[in-house]
């Protein structure tokens, strides 16, 4: 990682701040993923119980809640999951927003390996958007339906405005 000094460093260059920056959140990325890995190591072997919680969720609101908590953990862990089951594709695959659109296809692993293609042959650096329109081509999912409850009570306070 390439630090700046303020005190050597007179004339910024574009270049040199760009690569910095870049290297910098690659860095970020890459330990993202070790955190990611410890964690794992944390849940199956309960190590939490040793500090005397109760459940893993309840360790990662109380010890991770600076880093997002359970709900982040969740997220990190699917998209590890994302990475294991695409095989060699997974290096190109960068952060967990990237890993995210394509979490639906862990269970089906021929069509998450496409998808992954797909979002690779149309970018050779694919972002979060690619590979999400890649999962959406492979395996097309259709809008939720509002549940009828909803539908009701936005009827009924619609009623209410109208009076």
């Amino acid at each position: 990682m390439l630090t700046l000094e303020r005190e050597q460093t007179t004339a910024l260059d574009y270049s040199v701040v760009n690569t910095s920056i870049q290297e910098t959140f690659t860095a970020i990325d890459r330990f993202e993923w070790q955190a990611v890995d410890e964690i794992l190591q944390m849940r199956e072997q309960q190590l939490y119980l040793q500090a005397g919680y109760k459940s893993f969720e309840e360790y990662c609101q109380r010890e991770l809640c600076a880093w997002g908590g359970y709900r982040r953990i969740n997220q990190l862990s699917g998209a590890k999951k994302v990475i294991d089951a695409v095989g060699e594709l997974g290096g190109h695959i960068k952060n967990e927003r990237q890993a995210r659109p394509l979490l639906r296809l862990v269970k089906e692993p021929e069509k998450l390996k496409a998808a992954v293609t797909l979002a690779l042959k149309d970018n050779p650096s694919p972002g979060e958007s690619d590979f999400s329109a890649a999962a959406q081509k492979v395996v097309p999912q259709l809008p939720r339906k509002k549940h009828i409850v909803q539908e009701r009570m936005a009827l009924r306070k619609a009623l209410s405005y109208a009076e």
